[in-house]
């Protein structure tokens, strides 16, 4: 008798919460996974809340499966994806079978994000300590996260669930990652999203390519997707998690 299926942990990006994954849990469920969705620290409205908050915060969620005996996999979205990586460094001989990163940023531990962010003259696209100090916005979500492929209806159901988010989570320094270990080798997932603005294809391919390529990663092509496939495609992503956690299966 084959083992039951692992339970998903789904970690949203920024400006997002738990609510993002409306759609996307009853197409996992669908398909016989356990589901829990997460809200992360970085949007609670608390200046100051961190990486290392938020990646500790779903380490616990995570360990909470684990001690159920339950298997666990981490789906991750955009910012979400260092979060998770964080969240379950040292766990892969602990029931984790895995990590996938949903056009996630995959970055180094010890990466100094405000370093780069400051380089870069600050993120064009987000207005600093607004609504309080501390914490920030994007200037035009509705152009920036949905876009090309998210129903005019989803958009407008989802446009006043954004939250502002901790501008200490994404000025500071990137936890030790996951990814970055041998025993996740084979173990790693990434869908990527062909039309995606916020996180270019190229700079996707980037990342992955400079975290191990195809060597690390399972990859797997959402063609034409935008940067939110949790509400335009949640069918497409479930049949992308249903292959490559057969893929991690395979290789525990």
């Amino acid at each position: 008798m084959s083992p039951p299926k692992p339970t998903i942990i789904l970690v949203h990006g920024a400006w997002h919460g738990a609510w993002c994954w409306k759609f996307q849990i009853p197409a996992l469920e669908a398909l016989g996974y356990a589901v829990e969705a997460v809200d992360l620290p970085c949007t609670s409205g608390i200046a100051g809340t961190t990486q290392f908050d938020d990646a500790a915060y779903v380490r616990s969620v995570v360990k909470s499966h684990l001690s159920a005996d339950e298997r666990v996999v981490v789906l991750a979205h955009s910012y979400g994806g260092p979060i998770a990586s964080a969240a379950i460094k040292g766990l892969a001989d602990q029931g984790v079978l895995g990590l996938i990163a949903l056009c996630a940023y995959v970055f180094p531990g010890g990466m100094d994000q405000g370093a780069v962010i400051r380089d870069m003259g600050g993120l064009p696209y987000a207005t600093w300590d607004v609504p309080s100090e501390g914490l920030f916005l994007v200037n035009d979500p509705r152009s920036f996260f949905y876009p090309p492929d998210v129903a005019a209806d989803e958009v407008n159901w989802a446009m006043p669930r954004l939250r502002p988010q901790s501008m200490a989570a994404n000025m500071g320094i990137v936890p030790p990652q996951a990814w970055e270990d041998d025993s996740y080798v084979g173990r790693l997932g990434y869908i990527r999203c062909t039309a995606d603005l916020v996180i270019p294809i190229q700079l996707q391919d980037d990342m992955v390519a400079g975290a191990g390529g195809l060597e690390k990663w399972v990859v797997h092509t959402l063609e034409g997707s935008g940067h939110s496939p949790f509400l335009s495609r949640p069918h497409e992503v479930a049949a992308a998690v249903q292959e490559i956690v057969d893929v991690f299966e395979a290789k525990m």
